[in-house]
């Protein structure tokens, strides 16, 4: 019975040995993605159908997507750009040019009654609330967001609450004091209490 242990061993030592020696010599695609650089990498994934961006261009998309309760960001300064690009393209298929001025004029002078009338709006949206929070040990997340809702850093603690509890930040939540505004979005808000 000892032998037959030990020839089924020493048999399961071999093939250690030449799986180990098969990985090193003949496992090519493991040291070819660790010797290419980013440069070198960029074009094969492209081929693959991804998209590759900078940590700047994915940092400024994700701030533009999100405003401060979740929802896509639309601006009336964009919308009166789009605007503008849309009556730009329709141009040349105006064959009266001089109608197509006329337009123009109108659409930015309603534009600008429109700014004007949202001013007061304006003023109070650009009033931004600086605030020192200060976490104490144990604080849970629903008592931070009712604090930075009293303090008019956000408008609804509940969505605000939410928003952490999606995205896994209620457990990364740190101690200390933390310096918000109200001009942050929920993502930036979040960022600045789990740092």
């Amino acid at each position: 019975m000892k032998k037959t242990i030990r020839t089924f061993a020493i048999g399961l030592f071999t093939a250690g040995i030449i799986m180990v020696i098969g990985m090193y010599l003949f496992d090519s695609n493991s040291n070819t993605l660790d010797e290419l650089s980013a440069e070198e990498m960029i074009p094969l994934i492209k081929e693959d159908g991804y998209h590759v961006l900078t940590s700047d261009e994915y940092i400024s998309l994700t701030v533009k997507s999100e405003n401060n309760n979740g929802a896509p960001e639309e601006k009336a300064e964009d919308k009166a750009a789009e605007k503008q690009e849309v009556a730009k393209t329709e141009e040349p298929a105006k064959k009266d040019t001089g109608k197509a001025k006329a337009a123009d004029q109108k659409e930015t002078e309603q534009t600008k009654t429109k700014e004007d009338a949202a001013t007061p709006e304006k003023k109070q949206e650009e009033k931004i609330i600086n605030y020192t929070l200060n976490i104490e040990p144990g604080m849970p997340a629903s008592t931070i967001t009712s604090v930075l809702a009293e303090q008019g850093i956000i408008e609804n603690a509940g969505e605000f609450n939410s928003y952490l509890d999606e995205h896994d930040y209620t457990l990364k939540v740190r101690m200390g004091t933390h310096e918000v505004t109200s001009a942050m979005s929920f993502y930036e808000l979040a960022e600045a209490i789990t740092k």
